[in-house]
């Protein structure tokens, strides 16, 4: 209660401090005539140019952000696969960079860098990669921090020196926008849930977060032009590494995690690490459930158990997950996941709903496809299983109880 009341009094003090200050600047600007030189040039600006303003400073501020990250990596000397700006897209294929447009962006309402992290072979080349990839989570909110401090002092050396009223006006209303959006960026970099992680978080995340570190380099490796057996043993057996000493939960990135190992083996002919193995036999699966990574997890885990011919333990799996219904789940996925499951576990034969692309669920990859074929790599995972019979062995004593039976009847 003691610490609430002094938050309380604490914000009332700084409210009559900023009110001071406010008044405190509005009269000086008033008394110097500085006031009537911004209202006169705003005037000069017509309303229909208001939101052009908006739409420039919006993707002023945005392209310089993203250049922030763009530029950082460049300077570690770690390619750029692609840069996003809302539906604008410059991506690098084979022949060099390409220019696309892809309207549906706009749910991103931002934008993105997407490093190609090339060949990552032994354990200083990872810690690179992993210092770079702090290094630039940090430079974009420093480029967008500085960006905003320079147009203020920009706009008031302008107002106070010139006598250009239309410019004085351009430079107040470009630099109120900029402030506004900078101020929503510079909140969202300390946000985070679940799915999203700001700037600030992730830099954290990155330099502490084992976990998140490998995650987060190994999901970045799809996009690179070459692939690397060797960057997939090694973050085989790193991720193998990781998973021995971790206590596994059903948080986002340890699903994630995860996830990428079962898929690895799957994909792949690689041994099974037994510490692992005992680890994921103890999973619980309802725990898992509850969305969208955790229920293709469980899916992932039910054919790694059929691949290692343990046919009860991927069943006994994938009829447990399938024993109810998931209205909180995407629909499509659900059924795309339990036809492909029960498909290459040779219970079910779906092989023409898997070869239509319009029943495919590839959930945000789609963000992606400039610079990969989502449905090429998912189609490569529909091939059954090697056929590996379901047979119940009868302990010796119940075979002699029948016998027994049959010679009474």
């Amino acid at each position: 209660m003691k610490k609430k009341k002094q938050h309380k009094q604490l914000k009332i003090i700084y409210f009559f401090i900023f009110a001071f200050l406010l008044g405190f600047f509005y009269t000086l600007l008033v008394y110097q005539g500085i006031w009537t030189k911004i209202t006169t040039g705003l005037k000069d600006i017509p309303i229909w140019a208001y939101p052009l303003w908006i739409l420039f400073s919006f993707y002023l501020t945005l392209t310089l952000h993203e250049l922030g990250h763009f530029f950082s990596f460049i300077f570690q000397k770690v390619k750029v696969r692609a840069i996003y700006i809302t539906i604008f897209i410059f991506h690098k294929t084979q022949k060099g960079w390409r220019l696309s447009i892809n309207p549906k962006l706009w749910v991103l309402f931002g934008g993105l860098v997407v490093p190609e992290l090339g060949e990552i072979k032994d354990e200083e080349t990872y810690q690179k990669k992993i210092k770079a990839f702090a290094n630039s989570l940090m430079t974009a909110p420093i480029v967008t921090i500085t960006f905003l401090v320079l147009s203020i002092v920009s706009t008031i050396l302008i107002t106070i020196f010139s006598t250009n009223e239309t410019l004085i006006g351009i430079f107040v209303l470009n630099t109120l926008f900029i402030a506004l959006l900078s101020t929503i960026y510079i909140y969202t970099f300390k946000l985070s849930n679940p799915l999203f992680y700001g700037d600030f978080v992730a830099y954290k995340h990155m330099r502490t977060h084992e976990v998140f570190q490998l995650v987060q380099l190994s999901q970045y490796t799809v996009f690179s032009l070459e692939e690397s057996s060797e960057t997939e043993t090694f973050l085989l057996n790193k991720t193998t590494h990781v998973l021995r000493n971790l206590t596994i939960n059903n948080t986002l990135f340890h699903t994630l995690l995860v996830t990428q190992y079962l898929e690895t083996i799957l994909n792949g002919d690689y041994p099974i690490d037994s510490d692992v193995d005992q680890k994921l036999r103890k999973l619980n699966i309802q725990s898992y459930l509850r969305n969208e990574h955790g229920f293709m997890l469980a899916n992932d885990l039910a054919l790694y158990f059929y691949k290692q011919k343990d046919v009860e333990k991927a069943y006994q799996i994938i009829l447990q997950v399938y024993a109810k219904s998931y209205p909180k789940l995407n629909e499509k996925l659900v059924k795309y996941m339990r036809n492909k499951s029960f498909h290459l576990l040779h219970l079910e034969d779906h092989q023409a709903f898997l070869l239509d692309k319009e029943n495919i669920y590839i959930g945000a990859i789609w963000i992606f496809d400039r610079l990969i074929d989502p449905y090429q790599d998912i189609e490569q995972q529909h091939k059954p299983l090697p056929y590996v019979p379901y047979v119940c062995e009868i302990p010796e004593e119940k075979v002699e109880e029948n016998k027994k039976s049959d010679t009474v009847a």
